[in-house]
């Protein structure tokens, strides 16, 4: 008997959500099955000031202690409750999560950066790790695509490093921010406009953004790129897509042909185990989670003739970064400045060509930079003083804060990072949960020791003053302020190396190969050992490269979804 479903798709974020378009477009009959929520955005994306929360934005006692987020957006973060991971000893990692309807993209940063050929081929350039099966000529049309449909803004720039896309206009620069800009052309760094999946003008039917800085809770009227205002509605009008939420996939179900037949997932609520079949299987749950659920379909896991399933896990590395204020703007006038919530971004220069090459380390890093008046002026704890003349103090203050972070450096591939099932604990449904072996190497902490050099640099040359405490903060997702790796502020280094953070961007565990004993995955994201079953997200990726990677995963998807449907007719 025939399948019902010509296709299922695991997972409703950035990946999910553009196979369901792209396969429903061809005529195919889709069914998408979510593990969380259904999300209304007329409910649950609303703006409000701390002043009319009931705990001020802090969240109430115990409620953020199961969801990583805030009190604004806890309702699409995870329940860490229900959903727990476990880690090795020497790791220390926080794996930030999304399970919901339309996942991660209803509050990411909207990065939307294309990677260069250099980061594809990194290994014959410098000899470590493997190169992508794919080169840029082969992307570039699948991230002209992408950027076609969802909008980016962004300012063409002409870097071999840092390649131009199709943009919508740039969205115009703060006063920090063109301060900066002008410290770092003094440097003979270049400096661009950050590129975001963020409007700057009506797109495809939607508004253009009206710079209310609530990017990270939602966006109220589907001016930045997230599914359920952009890839989901035309995938439904098809009349081909079939969505069931509160859907936890818990393994993929095989025929005896040895291809995928379908999947077994659990109702959220009931707890009731349900299989489905399709012709056709795509993961695109997260990376993680999408080898989790190869891990839990097979002994020794699911497609892993290679072996090398699970491993090779990475995330750029996240830390360093300066936060003060810059003395040109105190006293100014109240202003909105983190309503776009973007700044400038300076692209990597080092280890880019043989004359940027460094000899003692490889790969790189890019940097970021913004300021201006914020929703809460964050400094005043850490302000000595009291009274009026305080008070005077932080208002003057608070229009001029400035801060440069590291918006991602190259994580190198390690064998010894990987994941695997717990063999003991498991989640609010009984299936194993991952437990993650995750720590740092050599470069890692080399790239953020250069980072900070570099950003005390600019920081001082755009004639910043640095508040006390805030040199070298941490690079746990958050901000400055929490453990930092590297050398200590005036240059002493410590014995006991501080743990560096993830920037929330973990790729690998399935990588790509040209030959199927290298990985688990070929250039079109189908795996090599089973025909019908092919991985959207960053499992993928042999190397983190130095960009934010949610193009590229789309972009991997596009191309993948070609495949697929040339694989049908």
């Amino acid at each position: 008997m025939a399948a019902a479903y010509d296709a299922i798709v695991v997972g409703s974020g950035a990946c999910g959500s553009w196979a369901a378009l792209e396969l429903t477009r061809k005529g195919m009959r889709v069914l998408m099955l979510e593990a969380g929520a259904r999300i209304d955005p007329g409910r649950e994306f609303h703006h409000k000031f701390l002043y009319e929360m009931d705990y001020r934005g802090g969240g109430e006692p115990g409620l953020l202690r199961r969801y990583a987020g805030s009190e604004r957006n806890y309702r699409i973060m995870i329940d860490n409750v229900e959903n727990p991971y476990t880690t090795s000893p020497e790791t220390v990692y926080r794996w930030g999560r999304s399970r919901c309807l339309g996942g991660r993209t209803l509050h990411w940063a909207r990065a939307t950066d294309r990677m260069a050929d250099y980061e594809f081929k990194a290994a014959s350039r410098d000899g470590y790790g493997m190169d992508w099966a794919v080169s840029y000529a082969d992307m570039k049309p699948y991230y002209d695509r992408v950027e076609e449909f969802i909008g980016v803004s962004g300012a063409a720039e002409g870097l071999p490093q840092f390649p131009d896309g199709v943009f919508l206009p740039a969205m115009p620069l703060n006063c920090a921010e063109s301060i900066f800009r002008a410290a770092s052309a003094s440097l003979g760094w270049r400096s661009t406009h950050r590129r975001l999946a963020q409007l700057t003008r009506a797109h495809n039917g939607r508004p253009p953004c009206h710079y209310c800085g609530n990017c990270v809770n939602g966006c109220d009227v589907g001016a930045m790129f997230n599914p359920i205002a952009v890839t989901l509605p035309p995938a439904l009008e098809t009349g081909k897509l079939e969505i069931r939420t509160d859907s936890v996939v818990s393994r993929i179900r095989m025929d005896r042909e040895h291809r995928a037949q379908g999947v077994t997932y659990i109702e959220r609520d009931t707890k009731k185990s349900v299989d489905v079949d399709a012709a056709w299987l795509v993961l695109a749950a997260s990376t993680l989670e999408n080898t989790r659920l190869l891990l839990l379909s097979d002994k020794g896991g699911l497609a892993n003739s290679s072996g090398t399933l699970g491993q090779y896990m990475m995330d750029q590395v996240g830390g360093g970064g300066v936060t003060g204020f810059l003395p040109k703007l105190k006293g100014g006038p109240s202003r909105l400045d983190d309503g776009k919530s973007a700044g400038i971004t300076i692209p990597n220069f080092q280890n880019i060509d043989a004359r940027s090459a460094r000899k003692d380390f490889i790969r790189g890093y890019v940097m970021n930079a913004t300021g201006g008046q914020t929703e809460y002026p964050q400094f005043v704890a850490s302000l000595p003083g009291y009274g009026s003349e305080w008070k005077r103090e932080v208002r003057s203050r608070y229009v001029a804060e400035a801060r440069i972070w590291n918006a991602g450096a190259e994580m190198l591939a390690r064998k010894e990072n990987f994941v695997e099932l717990d063999p003991e604990v498991k989640d609010h449904w009984g299936i194993p949960v991952l437990k993650i072996h995750f720590t740092h190497g050599d470069n890692d902490y080399k790239l953020i020791a250069d980072f900070q050099e570099k950003a005390e640099e600019l920081f001082r040359r755009a004639g910043g003053e640095v508040m006390p405490g805030r040199v070298a903060p941490a690079g746990f997702p958050g901000g400055p302020g929490a453990p930092d790796a590297g050398p200590a502020p005036g240059g002493q280094s410590s014995a006991r190396r501080r743990p560096l953070g993830g920037s929330i961007h973990e790729v690998g565990t399935a990588r790509m190969s040209v030959n199927p004993r290298d990985g688990v995955l070929n250039a079109v994201c189908r795996t090599h050992d089973i025909p019908n079953l092919y991985v959207f997200g960053g499992n993928a990726f042999p190397s983190t490269g130095d960009k934010h990677p949610t193009l590229t995963m789309m972009a991997l998807a596009a191309r993948g979804c070609d495949n697929l449907i040339a694989s049908t007719r």
